[in-house]
This record gives structure tokens, C-alpha cells and sequence, in this order.
């Protein structure tokens, strides 16, 4: 559950760019020709209601109702007993809560003419939803508007900007935090998540663990004013020839990391600095901000080899496997720009120490 802090301060992202978001949709739907769009989200996953209105779903799950030309709705599960706090925090003004998504979409939509309804990452959404959203609502069309608000997500606009770097940072300091070598694995991720909880980030996902017989990882994947980053670095306790073939590959992988980049050409300079020995096995990802919070587990198949835009921020994440289960990670979040590639954690090393210092 989520537990960071939450608030819309117009200092970082203005009421006036919320409205011109959902404006940007509604022009997508009278293009093509939907009446209203829905928006599915739990505490697993809600960036594109996020997007579009501030709301933080912090338990239980909701819909976000988007009327091709009238004001937006959320529809919840929630207590009605939230609905001060979440117009506080958003621009959202008409909240319905039930116990029944469907029948409150079905309630909205009493009084028009059956038309069409646009659902968005249809793919994704539970299968029991849709099906009483089939029954409740006869004579409606139910048309895929696949990745389309999440795909106008992936080009931040310099105010997100801003967010993703200040969330890179807190994503940073918590890694920093637990590479301190006088701590267990468990205390390691105690700090990291204490740096980054003090930070007031609303979520954060914390992996320290052993990576083989002679390291161990520190990874972060945090949230901060709905924004996602991640790091990640491994401790090495001596000196190890894997480690230092991960730490030039890695380098050689940010090197390559520029507008037009894709996973192909990642695996290519991969393969080019890495055999396949030693009982190792080597894989990389390159992951939109806007698909973090999944840990890129939400991407459709045709999204996985798909050239980076100049503009994006995206995290790359490196990863070695050992024949006894364990992995090694190294991951930092960059801006993409035409040439090359910031990298917005800025630089955190591999950390090394002798045995007998411990």
C-alpha cells in the first residue's frame, strides 16, 4: 500500500496543466468518434489516472471516467470519507463511490444513447470488470484504446521533467544509503527506504540481496509526486572478474543509449563485450519512467523493441544471473536526448571492500 505523501502544489505542476492533459484527450476521443473513456486503476498500477488528474489510489481500486467533452468523474470502491481529501489533492470535483464498478459506470451513462466506450489497456484490465461492463451496458461498443494516454505520457513536459530528476535524486540517496558495507542485507534496505520515506516519495520498491557468492545488490524503484526512477549497484566483497566485466559492459550500454536506441542494439553491444561462460547469463532492459511502477511487467510485446524518442526518460537495467539462482543488478534512469543520454542518478559506483573490514 502506498504511504508517501501526496498533495498538488502548484508550484510543481499546475491545475491549468492538468486540464490541457485531459483536454489533449478528449480531442483523441472525438477523433475517433468515442463518447467517453475509462481508465482503470489499483494500487498496483494507476500512472494514467496520476497523469490525468493527481488522484493517488492508495488501496482498493477505481475508474477514472473521461466524457469526450464534459468534466472528468472517478469512480471508486473507496469510502466516500476520501472524497474531501481527494479534491483536495486533484481537480477531479464529481467522485461516486460503490461497491460495484460496473453499475457505476452503468448509473453515469443511464440517461444517453448507447454509443462507444473507449477502454484504456483493455488487455490489462480484470477480466471480471469487463465482463459485467459487457452486461450492464447493452447496445455500448467496448473498443481497445490500447496505450494511448500512456504513450503521451512517455515525453516528459519540463515540468515532469523537473519531478523525474528530483525522484531520480531520491532514487540515488537511498541506493547510496544501503551500499554501507557494515550492514546486512535486511539493514540495507531499512536505510534505503528511510532516505527515500523521508524524502516523501509515495511509493518505493527495495531489493537487497545476496548476487552470488561474493557480492550483493542494492536496487530502488521509487515514486516521488507520481513520477517513477530507479538505481541500482552491487557490492562487491572482493575483487571479482564478473563484477568487472558488468561495470565495462554497463558503461559501454549507457554509451550507446541516445534517440532511436532500442533493446536490439543494447543486446548487440551486449553480446559484442560478453560471452555466454562461466555459468553466467547476461540481460538487459530499457524501460520508460512510465512503465516503472510495473517494473516494466504491463508492456505489451510490440512495445518491448520500440526505437527511444528523443525527450523520453527511461530506466536501463543491467542484469547478471548465476548458476545458483541469484542475480547481480546495476540500473540508473536517463534522459534521452538526440545524441546521447543524461543520467539522472547521477554516479553511483560500484562498491567494493575487503571481507575482513565487515
Amino acid at each position: 500500500m502506498k504511504r508517501g505523501l501526496v498533495l498538488l502544489d502548484p508550484t510543481e505542476t499546475t491545475t491549468e496543466e492538468l486540464h490541457a492533459r485531459v483536454a489533449d484527450c478528449q480531442q483523441l476521443l472525438q477523433a475517433r468518434g468515442i463518447d467517453f473513456a475509462l481508465i482503470y486503476g489499483d494500487v498496483y498500477r494507476s500512472g494514467d489516472i496520476t497523469y490525468l488528474s493527481n488522484l493517488c489510489i492508495y488501496w482498493n481500486e477505481g475508474v477514472l471516467l473521461v466524457p469526450a467533452e464534459q468534466d472528468p468523474v472517478f469512480l471508486t470502491k473507496l469510502s466516500r470519507r476520501v472524497h474531501p481529501w481527494m479534491r483536495a489533492n486533484s481537480i477531479i470535483e464529481d467522485l461516486r463511490s460503490g461497491t460495484d464498478l460496473a453499475q457505476l459506470v452503468a448509473d453515469y451513462v443511464k440517461a444517453q444513447p448507447a454509443g462507444v466506450i473507449g477502454l484504456a489497456e483493455m488487455n490489462w484490465w480484470p477480466a471480471s470488470v469487463i465482463e459485467a461492463l459487457r452486461a450492464k451496458l447493452p447496445g455500448w461498443e467496448l473498443r481497445d484504446l490500447q496505450s494511448a494516454i500512456r504513450e503521451k505520457r512517455q515525453i516528459p513536459s519540463a515540468s515532469e521533467q523537473k519531478l523525474l530528476l528530483e525522484s531520480a535524486k531520491v532514487s540515488a540517496r537511498a541506493v547510496a544509503a544501503g551500499l554501507d558495507d557494515t550492514l546486512s542485507n535486511p539493514e540495507r534496505a531499512g536505510a534505503a527506504e528511510r532516505v527515500a520515506r523521508m524524502a516523501g516519495v509515495e511509493d518505493i520498491f527495495v531489493y537487497c540481496y545476496e548476487s552470488g557468492s561474493h557480492a550483493d545488490t542494492v536496487e530502488v524503484i521509487s515514486e516521488y509526486r507520481g513520477y517513477w526512477t530507479t538505481a541500482a549497484r552491487v557490492i562487491a566483497k572482493e575483487s571479482v572478474d564478473w563484477a568487472n566485466r558488468m561495470e565495462v559492459a554497463y558503461g559501454a550500454l549507457v554509451h550507446e543509449i541516445r534517440a532511436g536506441t532500442d533493446i536490439n542494439r543494447l543486446y548487440a553491444q551486449l553480446e559484442a563485450m560478453i560471452s555466454e561462460d562461466d555459468n553466467l547469463s547476461w540481460k538487459v532492459d530499457l524501460v520508460h519512467h512510465t512503465d516503472l511502477e510495473t517494473q516494466g511487467d504491463y508492456r505489451l510485446p510490440e512495445e518491448l523493441d520500440k526505437p527511444i524518442p528523443a525527450g523520453s526518460v527511461v530506466g536501463l537495467r543491467l542484469v547478471c544471473s548465476f548458476a545458483d539462482g541469484t542475480e547481480a543488478v546495476m540500473a540508473d534512469t536517463f534522459a534521452v536526448e538526440e545524441h546521447g543520454a543524461n543520467r539522472l542518478t547521477g554516479d553511483l559506483p560500484i562498491a567494493r571492500y575487503q571481507p575482513n573490514q565487515k
